[in-house]
């Protein structure tokens, strides 16, 4: 991954050509440490701002950009209000406490996995369980991999639907792993009793070993989501704004926006009308009520 960014920062200066010093904006980008993929942060961070600076260049655009991490749903919230933050990078689940009336998102096509993303739980054939009600007091591991931001609420409300108390007292132990290749062999080995992992990494695992297909038994599979999204402030009026909404939906045709891409684990992004979310906002609207109605907080 490292490499990975230092070739991006290779192509840019390549690229690079005459540097425009007058600047007539500043475009601030705001992306949720939760999407951030295993690297670097500050590489990738100036990574992302080498690409933007970049594009707006390639297209005789005077822009100079500011990248930052956000940790918080309420750190992108002041950042929208306050009007710092243009374009922001950040998990669906943020979505609802955002006072943002937007009228299109853009969702990123994951490179490994098909989109919309479905979550399932598996546990071994010889394992005895064949539903959630036989996890009590077993142990339960969730993949961190990309986007697996909704599993942990997915798997929660799953419990709780079924009538079930909440993992940290119905399970025996709840942990997190790595990957979804880890998490999914930890069951085949049976050195834990189940995992959630994305229903794809079921059949990329089983095509390296056919008996991981027929040992591994799926109990429970969520709904199509889409965990991740990159969004336009709508009270942004800038002319930049045009421009950069062209740039990303073209991103994976440049040489810079690809390596972008290969970073974040994905083939591309396509601007989309807000309503693609609908499924995944109805699980979260869903999912807060079960969990009030269960005693708990989000």
């Amino acid at each position: 991954m490292k490499k990975l960014i230092r070739n991006i920062f290779i192509v840019f200066l390549f690229l690079q050509g005459t540097v425009i010093t007058a600047c007539c904006e500043v475009v601030h980008i705001g992306i949720a440490s939760q999407v951030i993929p295993h690297a670097s942060n500050d590489g990738v961070l100036a990574a992302i701002k080498a690409w933007a600076q970049h594009a707006v260049e390639a297209k005789g655009i005077q822009a100079t950009f500011e990248v930052e991490i956000l940790d918080s749903s309420a750190e992108i919230r002041n950042g929208l209000d306050e009007q710092r933050l243009e374009i922001i990078n950040i998990p669906v689940n943020d979505l609802p406490y955002l006072d943002m009336s937007l009228d299109t998102v853009f969702v990123s096509l994951p490179a490994e996995i098909s989109f919309p993303v479905r979550y399932v739980l598996v546990v071994h054939r010889d394992s005895g369980i064949t539903k959630m009600s036989g996890l009590k007091n077993r142990r339960v591991t969730i993949s961190r991999d990309n986007y697996m931001q909704l599993a942990d609420l997915w798997f929660e409300a799953s419990l709780q639907k079924q009538g079930h108390a909440a993992s940290s007292s119905f399970l025996a132990r709840i942990t997190h792993s790595e990957n979804a290749s880890r998490a999914g062999l930890q069951v085949f080995f049976q050195q834990i009793d189940a995992a959630v992992i994305p229903k794809d990494a079921v059949d990329k695992m089983a095509s390296l070993n056919p008996q991981i297909k027929k040992d591994l038994l799926i109990i429970e599979e969520s709904e199509p989501f889409m965990p991740v999204i990159l969004a336009v402030r709508p009270s942004w009026k800038s002319p930049l704004r045009h421009a950069m909404e062209n740039i990303l939906v073209n991103l994976h045709t440049t040489i810079l926006g690809k390596q972008i891409l290969t970073v974040f684990h994905c083939l591309r992004l396509e601007q989309h009308p807000i309503t693609i979310l609908e499924p995944t906002l109805s699980f979260l609207q869903n999912n807060k009520n079960v969990t009030k109605s269960n005693g708990g907080n989000k």
